[in-house]
């Protein structure tokens, strides 16, 4: 009976951890999609009123689909409605069309021509595209220094993809020499403001001392567990006797329960690229998981062994009853 409650507790606490879960996506997945029509509808209002900004933001969501069917054609009539206005944005997503050939065939002179209009503003996007360009020689003549030049530009204003884009230099040896500390340390700046590409790379990047270190700490945790009697919250007559295993026992949770962190601190870039963005929702879900992971191993782990119990008394009572006996 008590092997059916240590079994049958966690597994209700995970339904209700599912449940729960389940709930709140349903009920976050409805909450964003009414916020995403109504942004629609007022960003339509004011694109239709003139309004720069709006009228790039609406040819963007034309592009992409978000909240409208993806229309190329609808999408530079925006962006171009934008660009006439001098819109840094809206000059930068018209280059981005001629760049790709979306909806138009491709033009890259027109596009350079554009996305300088925009990096004449100080757009960094645009500065990060003409150095992608100078570097791939898409247009114009490969050079490594113009694209380092570029990308300077446009990272000293913390652009996300250009820092990523950065660090590639710096790792593959494009035009400079290779200097991998200098390219980690472009990847995680990239990486702290949500750039999938940096993300996927450095979750491929976690150095084997590390993980070593985590498969380590997992390992003892287990062995606490397994060692020690433990969960004695369920025995009958608990004492203070098993004071002493319980602290023994709690740790291995503790060391199963980090090692479980570990490996979520491990793997939340890779979180944040499946999921498109890291938040509250991702991290609460992936805690709950770590932790009752923790509260499966401790409980099924740590069930008493064989021989420990005769007749619902414990060895050192036993023990203890055989001692009085023999005394005179």
């Amino acid at each position: 009976m008590r092997l059916f409650w240590k079994i049958a507790i966690p597994i209700a606490c995970a339904a209700v951890i599912g449940g729960a879960t389940g709930l709140w996506w349903i009920v976050s997945t409805k909450t964003d999609q009414n916020k995403l029509v109504e942004e629609i509808r007022t960003c339509r209002l004011r694109a239709e009123q003139g309004d720069a900004k709006a009228q790039a933001e609406l040819g963007y969501r034309y592009s992409h689909g978000q909240g409208v069917p993806q229309d190329y054609a609808e999408s530079f009539n925006w962006r171009r409605k934008a660009a006439d206005q001098g819109q840094a944005k809206g000059e930068d997503g018209l280059a981005f069309m001629y760049l790709e050939g979306q909806g138009m065939p491709q033009d890259y002179a027109e596009a350079l021509r554009w996305y300088r209009k925009a990096a004449d503003q100080g757009d960094a996007g645009a500065e990060d595209s003409i150095a992608l360009m100078y570097s791939q020689g898409r247009g114009v003549p490969q050079d490594y220094g113009e694209a380092f030049r570029w990308y300077r530009k446009s990272v000293d204003q913390g652009h996300a993809k250009a820092q990523y884009n950065l660090g590639n230099m710096y790792y593959y040896g494009r035009g400079l020499a290779k200097d991998r500390a200098e390219a980690f340390r472009w990847y995680r700046k990239a990486a702290d403001q949500g750039d999938v590409y940096a993300l996927r790379f450095l979750s491929e990047e976690l150095t084997a001392s590390r993980k070593f270190f985590l498969w380590a700490k997992l390992i003892f945790g287990l062995w606490l567990s397994l060692s020690f009697l433990s969960l004695n919250s369920f025995e009958p007559n608990k004492s203070l006797r098993d004071l002493r295993q319980t602290v023994k026992s709690g740790t291995g949770f503790l060391c199963i329960f980090s090692a479980g962190m570990g490996w979520y601190g491990y793997s939340h870039y890779q979180i944040r690229c499946v999921n498109c963005g890291f938040n509250a929702f991702t991290w609460f879900y992936w805690l709950l998981s770590g932790a009752l992971l923790a509260l499966l191993f401790y409980i099924i782990l740590s069930a008493r062994k064989p021989g420990e119990e005769q007749d619902g008394r414990t060895s050192d009572e036993t023990l203890e009853s055989s001692g009085a006996q023999t005394a005179p």
